[in-house]
């Protein structure tokens, strides 16, 4: 079974992460040279003899948020786990699990509780494909069982992007205007009706609704190790969401000065400024039209 083998992979994957954020002396961490450094993660391989410990670690989180993006709905209907409370406040366990600012030094491990809750909902989710295959599905609670349903189309036949972003931004007003002299529809999720969902599942909602992704990547946070600009968390999640929903049908737009993970594959990538966009959107047509997606404009 295809699922079960990459689940049980990726729950290879954090439980390795959760070794290395609370034992510094892991011996996946004692020597770079060694060949088998992070095995399951290949791809650092040839960050070794220049980064430190700290950003590799970084890589590894980065790209388990990646993997998140992609299987944290398919645990979800498998286990009905996605979501814990603290100080009454309801928060999605991926989200804070592989948070970056969990990371903080080697020698202080910061804490792994929500993490051990992810990694307990993989290992329950590859339990239910083990006994009863990947048709088993968890009775969900009525009041978040509409989120697994496939949403209906608007009766509109505009096409529609979804626009992964870090919060409102010149750019993002500029995308939006753009989008829309076009014909097509720009989902930004937070200015659409919840209807009772919580923000975890009104992103799912809505991005199932749109035609491709647009990955607005801006000035979100800073890497603490590198210095560098990287976009905000939530990005990076949907991300993976985009990639699972969309495969090629995505447009990866990078603010000047901002950078992706470098295990994210950019098929479509566009350099702007918040000053100057046209460039960007001269692009953006043009692959919108290669998709298809803008056969539905009428003049």
């Amino acid at each position: 079974m295809e699922l079960m083998k990459e689940l049980t992979e990726f729950l290879d994957e954090l439980e390795k992460y959760r070794e290395v954020l609370t034992n510094p002396n892991s011996k996946l961490l004692e020597d770079k040279k060694k060949d088998d450094f992070f095995i399951g993660f290949p791809f650092l391989q040839e960050y070794l003899p220049k980064k430190t410990k700290e950003e590799l670690i970084e890589e590894v989180r980065q790209d388990l948020v990646r993997k998140a993006g992609r299987y944290k709905d398919k645990i979800y209907k498998l286990t009905g786990k996605i979501y814990y409370t603290q100080f009454g406040q309801t928060r999605e366990i991926w989200g804070e699990g592989l948070r970056r600012e969990r990371i903080h030094t080697l020698s202080e491990p910061p804490s792994i509780s929500v993490l051990d809750l992810c990694i307990d909902a993989t290992n329950e989710a590859i339990g239910k494909l083990e006994e009863g295959g990947e048709s088993w599905k968890v009775e969900l609670p009525k009041k978040l069982e509409k989120v697994t349903k496939q949403p209906s189309k608007d009766i509109t036949d505009k096409p529609k992007a979804f626009i992964a972003h870090g919060g409102k931004s010149e750019a993002r007003d500029k995308l939006c205007q753009f989008l829309t002299a076009l014909g097509a529809i720009p989902l930004i999720v937070e200015e659409q009706p919840s209807e009772g969902r919580s923000v975890g599942e009104n992103v799912d909602y809505y991005a199932r609704q749109a035609d491709c992704a647009i990955i607005l990547a801006t000035k979100g946070d800073i890497d603490g190790k590198t210095g560098r600009f990287i976009p905000r968390g939530n990005v990076l999640i949907e991300i993976g969401k985009s990639q699972e929903l969309f495969k090629d049908r995505i447009i990866y737009l990078l603010q000047a000065g901002a950078e992706l993970p470098t295990n994210i594959n950019e098929k479509v990538g566009v350099r702007f400024t918040s000053e100057k966009m046209d460039d960007a959107f001269i692009k953006i047509a043009k692959e919108l039209t290669k998709f298809g997606i803008l056969k539905a404009v009428k003049p």
